[in-house]
C-alpha cells in the first residue's frame, strides 16, 4: 500500500481517494481489505485530524459514480462488488461497497439539482433505491456494523427518508456508543438539522453541544469547532456568523484545542479564515501569525482575501 507524506493535506486526500477508487475498479480487493482494516482499527488520520477511512469511503464512493441509468453498466458494478464480497464474506467494507453503491445509483436517477428541479418520475425510483439500501443495510448489520460507517450511511438514509428525529438519535447514539470520536457521524447529522433538510440553526446548536459534551474529555472543544466548520461547508458559507448560532468563544476554544493535536497548514488557515470572518482581530492576528509560508490560497478563496485578513488584524 502506497505511503504519503502530510505536507498537503488536500494533496493527500486526493491521492488515497484515487487510490481506492482505482483499486475498486481494478477488483484489488485484498489490497482494499488492507486499507480498509489499516484505517479503521487504529483509527488512523490524516495530519488534520481527518479519519483515513473517510477518504475510504469516498474514494470508494467514486468509483462506483456513473452518469447513466444504464442497467448494463450497473450489472457490471454490482457484479464487481459481489465477487469481492465471495472473496471475503466477513469484510463489513465490501457489504457497505454495495449500500453505497444503492445509494449512488439513488443519486443517479434523481439528479443532483434542488428538490424542485427533480422530475416527478424520479422520485418513486430514487426512494425505491434508498429503501433497498435501508433494507440491506439492517439485513447485514451484525458484519458490516462493525464499521462505524455502517451508522453513517444510516443516518443518510434517515435524512433520505425524513425519519422522525427521536428515530434518527437512537440511530447516532447507538453508533457513537461505540466510536464517539468518529467524526462523520457528527458531521452526517449536521445535513440532518440543516435549514435545506426541514431543521434550523437552532437545531444544529443544540447538537454541537451534544456532541461537545459527548466528546469534551478526548477532544476539549475541538469537535463544536469541527462541526461549526462542517456546516459552514454544507450550509452557511460565508455567512456563518450571520445566519447560524455559532458561539464564537466556544469556537475559538475548540481551534486551540484542535490545533493542540494538528497544528498543520490546513487546519491553521481555515481557522484564520472564521476567525477573520468572526471579526476577531487579535486571534486573526496570532493564527496568520503561524501560517508563515504556508498559506493556502484555495483556503481563502483568494490571495486577496488572505492579504485583506492578514493587513487588518495586524492594524492597532
Amino acid at each position: 500500500m502506497t505511503q504519503f507524506s502530510y505536507a498537503d493535506e488536500a494533496e493527500n486526500r486526493e491521492k488515497v481517494e484515487n487510490e481506492v477508487k482505482e483499486l475498486s475498479i481494478n477488483g484489488k480487493f485484498a489490497e482494499l481489505e488492507q486499507m480498509a482494516t489499516a484505517f479503521r482499527d487504529p483509527q488512523a488520520r490524516t495530519s488534520s485530524g481527518l479519519w483515513k477511512l473517510t477518504l475510504f469511503y469516498v474514494g470508494l464512493s467514486k468509483s462506483f459514480r456513473h452518469n447513466t441509468n444504464d442497467d448494463e453498466a450497473w450489472s457490471g458494478i454490482e457484479g464487481r462488488i459481489k465477487k469481492w464480497q465471495r472473496a471475503y464474506p466477513d469484510s463489513a467494507a465490501a457489504q457497505l461497497a454495495y449500500t453505497e453503491m444503492l445509494i449512488n445509483r439513488a443519486w443517479t436517477v434523481r439528479g443532483s439539482g434542488f428538490a424542485g428541479e427533480v422530475q416527478e418520475k424520479n422520485w418513486k425510483p430514487f426512494y425505491a433505491y434508498v429503501e433497498k439500501a435501508r433494507a440491506y443495510l439492517e439485513a447485514h448489520k451484525k458484519i458490516a456494523s462493525k464499521d462505524p460507517y455502517w451508522y453513517q450511511q444510516m443516518e443518510r438514509v434517515a435524512k433520505y427518508q425524513s425519519w422522525p428525529e427521536n428515530k434518527m438519535e437512537a440511530g447516532i447514539d447507538e453508533g457513537l456508543s461505540k466510536m464517539p470520536q468518529f467524526y462523520p457521524l457528527y458531521f452526517d447529522a449536521i445535513d440532518y438539522y440543516a435549514p435545506k433538510w426541514g431543521g434550523n440553526a437552532h437545531a444544529i446548536e443544540k447538537f454541537a453541544r451534544k456532541a461537545l459534551e459527548r466528546t469534551e474529555a478526548v477532544e476539549g472543544y475541538g469537535m463544536y469547532a469541527r462541526i461549526y466548520w462542517y456546516a459552514a461547508q454544507t450550509q452557511y458559507g460565508n455567512r456563518l456568523f450571520t445566519e447560524s448560532q455559532v458561539d464564537w468563544t466556544a469556537m475559538k476554544k475548540g481551534i486551540d484545542d484542535v490545533l493542540k493535536k494538528y497544528p498543520d497548514a490546513w487546519n491553521i488557515n481555515h481557522f484564520a479564515k472564521f476567525a477573520c470572518d468572526a471579526k476577531d482581530k487579535g486571534k486573526t492576528a496570532e493564527l496568520i501569525g503561524m501560517i508563515k509560508s504556508d498559506v493556502l490560497p484555495g483556503v481563502w478563496g483568494s490571495q486577496f482575501a488572505f492579504e485583506y485578513c492578514r493587513r487588518w488584524s495586524a492594524t492597532p
